[in-house]
């Protein structure tokens, strides 16, 4: 382990113990959402809540590389999990009342931009021929915890006390804001790149080279990001609903799902450093992915281990296409690039208002179970992004 971390990247270890716990709130919230906005809503009008949450992201994104050069990340991101823990404890305090959606989509603006200060602190320790590996223990971390949410969620809600998992996701905010304000106090912020969004968008889209570009990291995020849209809302509502597992079943599905994420990872993102095989690596993954969530469609059975099996082969082609996602992008930009950097994480609020939306339409005319086989057809687009892709080890530097 210790060639992973050198004096450079030594202040990774506090900084990925603070990102278990802030996944950790994040995933005791993640997959029962959708369940507790649908005491408020039609369950067609739960996607226009996320919809609006993923806008207010997005415009969040597209503003804090603004903010960054004044008030600094270290600051920044105290201010976010203070605020992210005040917005939880709110939507405990008042489970029965509307302003939980109003609440909701404000905490998700402050989750998806402290995600991004996140990722500023570790490209400024990073080692650039060992960023597939740090990446890959970033995102074991993120997923070890996320996995273990919906695990815990799911024996919170015996009761059906929604408001309990969201008091317990908020107590978990504070070891995070703890560990930042004891370990990144001195954090000296890069000289922050002052661009413009029509400047940054065209340094995702098109690079000197147009084939050594990194727009195929951006669609490869995109089309995860959608698929993560679909499965997060609808897929324990159809467990729940349609199949009739209890929710502390579904936490045992759930958990059993995001394995992949925990084992594969880590090993992934070697490889891909050794081997500069991200494209081939992903290329697999969209076809694993597409091909478990098209199967999803024809599982009728109430079969707990049936529906963990194929739920766990799609986040086994996710997992291969997260961590060669992140290794290629973050291979060709640095922790000064937050406008570049910033355009990247959009893909996840713009998938996230494409992916409810589209869904939402659909629902209008065909059964639940079509979202599966639509999904899965997506998902095959993805595999041809990364056949179009070149191998890490040809790519140039982007250009400032």
């Amino acid at each position: 382990m210790q060639r992973f971390f050198s004096a450079k990247s030594a202040p990774l270890y506090p900084l990925y113990l603070a990102l278990f716990f802030f996944s950790f709130q994040l995933g005791l919230t993640l997959y029962i959402t959708s369940s507790f906005l649908k005491n408020f809503l039609p369950e067609s009008f739960v996607g226009f809540v996320y919809i609006a949450a993923s806008v207010a992201s997005l415009f969040a994104l597209l503003y804090t590389p603004k903010v960054l050069p004044t008030l600094g990340n270290y600051q920044t991101t105290l201010a976010l999990l203070g605020l992210e823990f005040f917005a939880l404890v709110a939507i405990a305090l008042w489970p029965e009342s509307p302003a939980v959606i109003p609440l909701f989509i404000i905490y998700q603006g402050f989750v998806t931009i402290s995600l991004f200060n996140i990722d500023i602190f570790i490209e400024r320790y990073s080692e650039e021929r060992i960023t597939g590996s740090l990446r890959g223990i970033m995102l074991t971390v993120l997923n070890i915890a996320i996995l273990l949410g919906p695990l815990v969620a799911g024996l919170i809600l015996t009761n059906g006390d929604f408001w309990k998992v969201y008091l317990v996701a908020a107590f978990f905010t504070l070891p995070t804001w703890w560990i930042i304000a004891r370990h990144f106090r001195n954090f000296k912020d890069p000289v922050y790149s002052d661009i413009s969004l029509f400047v940054a968008l065209k340094k995702v889209l098109f690079t000197k080279h147009p084939k050594d570009d990194i727009r195929h990291a951006g669609v490869a995020s995109f089309l995860m990001n959608f698929f993560y849209s679909w499965m997060v809302i609808y897929t324990p509502l159809y467990l729940h609903d349609y199949i009739g597992f209890s929710w502390s079943e579904i936490g045992v599905i759930l958990t059993i799902m995001l394995l992949p994420f925990v084992l594969f990872e880590i090993p992934v993102g070697r490889y891909a450093d050794v081997r500069s095989a991200e494209r081939k690596v992903m290329f697999f993954g969209f076809l694993i992915a597409a091909f478990f969530t098209g199967a999803l469609a024809l599982l009728k059975e109430p079969s707990l281990f049936v529906w963990a099996f194929f739920l766990f082969g799609t986040r086994v082609g996710m997992s291969f296409i997260e961590i060669t996602s992140e290794s290629y992008f973050f291979k060709r930009v640095k922790a000064t690039d937050t406008s570049v950097i910033s355009i990247f994480r959009d893909m996840r609020p713009i998938s996230s208002i494409a992916g409810p939306l589209s869904a939402s339409i659909l629902l209008l005319f065909f059964d639940v179970r079509i979202l599966f086989f639509a999904l899965a057809g997506i998902l095959l687009l993805g595999a041809l992004n990364a056949a179009l892709m070149r191998d890490a080890r040809a790519l140039s530097p982007v250009e400032n």
